[in-house]
This record gives C-alpha cells, structure tokens and sequence, in this order.
C-alpha cells in the first residue's frame, strides 16, 4: 500500500511576521539564528587573516615561506624542505604578533 503525503501548500512570511508571532513584547528574538539564516563573524579570525595576508603582501617572508604557508593552510602534506621553510615562517609569525 503505498504512501499517501498530505500537500502543504507553501505560505510566505517575513522576518518581521515570524518576530512578531514569537513574542510581540520581546524584540530580543532572533529567528535568523534559529532557521540557521545568520552567523555570528569571528572578527579575531579575521584580523588575523588580515594580517597574514598584509605580511604575504609586504614580502616579509620568501617564496618558499609563502608557498609552505599556502599549503599547509590548504591542508595539503608538505615535504621535508617545505617543512623546514613552514618552520622559519611560523617563528618570523610568533616573533610578529609577540613583539
């Protein structure tokens, strides 16, 4: 006996509607975080890709440096030459942001 689905039809409501079916005396709610429709910006995580960049951009590390860096933030495996120059541009980062 096959399956018989009840047709819903669609119904569009706005933000603002959904809000105010919620709780109209608390403008607090936030519907975007609950239908997964807002994230909140991980600004740290921003600067510091800012600044990365801003480094890549001003030559403070070789080509090699910069080629590991890559790699090694695109998960890719690095060889035995491309680890030692990972290594010089993580102490030239640590020594940056520790000043």
């Amino acid at each position: 006996m096959p399956n018989k689905y009840k047709i819903i039809p669609v119904k569009e409501i706005s933000m603002d509607e959904l809000r105010e079916k919620e709780d109209p005396e608390d403008e607090t709610t936030f519907f975007e975080y609950k239908l997964g429709l807002f994230s909140e910006i991980d600004t740290e995580t921003i600067g510091f890709r800012a600044d990365l960049w801003r480094l890549l951009k001003n030559g403070v590390f070789n080509p090699s440096e910069k080629k590991a860096l890559m790699k090694k933030l695109d998960n890719h495996k690095l060889n035995p030459s491309e680890r030692k120059a990972y290594q010089r541009a993580i102490k030239k980062l640590r020594n940056y942001f520790l000043r």
